[in-house]
């Protein structure tokens, strides 16, 4: 079945973690750029950010981007609230780079794109995504929208347990509201052109 062929009054558990909790994570040992995507729910975000250290410890990182700034639920600017979490953590301010502008996922992609001429990357680039598996599939479909650039290897890295798990998801009806919400989104943005099309398997 394709994104587009979702029927968004008939969506159940199966649907969900087919979409949102199938995303397969591929072994790497360097990020040329690792990009942690903000949240306006501190504790999401908290999450994101202890990933992103485990993974700064572990592998060869270069450049580290945060991305994000008062999103339309939030009252504080994101990627403002990673940079001082991570120099609180030793990070080196050098290594990072600031994209405080967006709202939106799709903001944070587009200004990500521009910020560093990924479509201009000649070379083979490593590029880590940071966030929880269940916002996965939006940054998936959008960055095959907007990038033409085959030098770009992405890798989707996300921590496996997580306050928005897929066990939590589906046991929890104020959960539940937000994930439906998001399929609706998804198969609007899909329809109107913003994201691709593809099949969910």
């Amino acid at each position: 079945m394709k994104l587009s062929e979702i029927d968004v009054k008939k969506i159940d558990n199966e649907l969900i973690k087919k979409l949102f909790f199938n995303v397969k994570k591929e072994e790497y040992n360097h990020a040329d750029y690792l990009i942690i995507y903000g949240c306006h729910l501190k504790p999401l975000l908290d999450e994101r950010l202890k990933h992103a250290l485990d993974i700064i410890n572990k592998c060869d990182v270069k450049k580290i981007v945060l991305t994000g700034g008062v999103g339309v639920h939030g009252d504080f600017n994101e990627s403002e609230y990673m940079y001082n979490y991570l120099i609180e953590n030793g990070i080196d301010k050098d290594s990072i780079l600031i994209e405080n502008k967006s709202t939106t996922t799709e903001e944070n992609n587009i200004n990500i794109l521009n910020m560093l001429n990924m479509n201009g990357i000649t070379e083979k680039t490593n590029v880590v995504l940071v966030t929880q598996e269940l916002h996965m599939i939006r940054l998936m479909i959008h960055w095959k929208k907007i990038l033409n650039n085959p030098n770009i290897i992405f890798y989707y890295d996300y921590m496996y347990e997580s306050i928005i798990s897929y066990d939590n998801v589906i046991k929890n009806e104020e959960f539940l509201k937000i994930v439906y919400g998001q399929v609706q989104k998804i198969v609007e943005y899909v329809n109107n052109g913003t994201y691709v099309d593809m099949e969910i398997e």
